[in-house]
């Protein structure tokens, strides 16, 4: 065997070896992902992210030709798991009382962000950053969360429009229920417990209003001015009467 066969399948080994488009993408997501939750947005970037997977930045570059397309990929990834983790908890779930479907869909967020880290969940509101991150941060979840606004305007009995704003605040409240536990300051099982209370309250409310909105007392129609008394008018003395030839004689 010559040396240029024996070489062959050496080549053909590491060609087999190396991970494919698809794998090495989701792995620099996930490098990107840890780079996010340990050392925040502001490392999040090519070298950081060549670094830390252990390859060159032109292949990172090839990947991902702009930080922007980085970030985008790890919100999309994290948006992606928690839509399979809020479908799967709705199946689970089904059917249940308001409380029950509540804390399924909470305890799903909580399983994702042990899954995936606290970082992307906290640019559900992105603060900080730059005025296109937080467009696509915006544009991301707002395509995750399209689908519950329906549901929700359905349960309330409200238009989609007024259920988006209402699906605003309840994530807003989740959110704050969640941060204890985010924080350390509370457990998991309590931080679970306060976000079931705030958002199935907030439905609840956002569906009573619905059912029986305030109405605004309509003012009285006005009364119409009394009429003016007419003036009276001075009798008028009838015409002379026309004398007669024989009288006038």
């Amino acid at each position: 065997m010559t040396a240029a066969a024996a070489a062959k399948p050496k080549r053909t080994e590491e060609r087999t070896s190396r991970p494919s488009s698809e794998r090495r993408r989701k792995e620099l997501v996930e490098h990107a992902a840890r780079i996010l939750n340990e050392r925040g947005i502001e490392e999040l970037h090519v070298t950081a992210l060549a670094q830390s997977a252990g390859v060159s930045r032109p292949l990172v570059y090839r990947v991902f030709p702009t930080r922007e397309a980085l970030f985008r990929a790890v919100l999309e990834d994290f948006a992606a798991d928690v839509g399979v983790r809020f479908h799967a908890a709705l199946v689970r779930a089904l059917p249940g009382t308001l409380e029950s479907l509540t804390r399924a869909f909470i305890e799903a967020s909580c399983d994702a962000i042990e899954a995936k880290g606290a970082g992307p969940w906290a640019l559900i509101d992105p603060r900080g950053v730059t005025p296109e991150l937080a467009r696509i941060s915006t544009e991301i979840f707002s395509r995750m969360l399209d689908p519950w606004r329906d549901k929700l305007a359905e349960f309330t009995g409200d238009s989609k429009r007024r259920a988006a704003n209402h699906l605003g605040i309840i994530v807003a409240a989740g959110r704050a229920a969640l941060a204890g536990w985010l924080d350390g300051a509370i457990s998991r099982a309590e931080a679970v417990a306060d976000a079931t209370n705030a958002v199935a309250g907030l439905m609840n409310a956002f569906a009573a209003a619905a059912a029986a909105p305030e109405r605004k007392a309509e003012p009285a129609p006005a009364k119409p001015a009394p009429a003016k008394p007419k003036p009276k008018q001075k009798p008028t003395k009838p015409p002379p009467r026309a004398r007669s030839r024989r009288a006038a004689r």
